[in-house]
């Protein structure tokens, strides 16, 4: 199995092609795309630095 490494730039261009290959197969509901897509946004922004799983957003806390 060859290991493959990928740029969080890398990562977000694969993600938005997974978005609109959901969108095409028009099978799956736009909160459904949403939830495909969102978890993954986050857990690229965590690998980046932007995002703290234990700050809620919005809150200055």
């Amino acid at each position: 199995m060859t290991e493959r490494s990928y740029t969080t730039a890398e990562l977000r261009d694969e993600l938005h092609r997974y978005h609109r290959e959901l969108v095409a197969a028009g099978n799956h509901t736009p909160s459904t795309i949403g939830t495909y897509v969102q978890h993954p946004e986050r857990f690229i922004a965590f690998l980046e630095g932007t995002y703290n799983p234990r700050v809620a957003r919005g809150r200055n806390t």
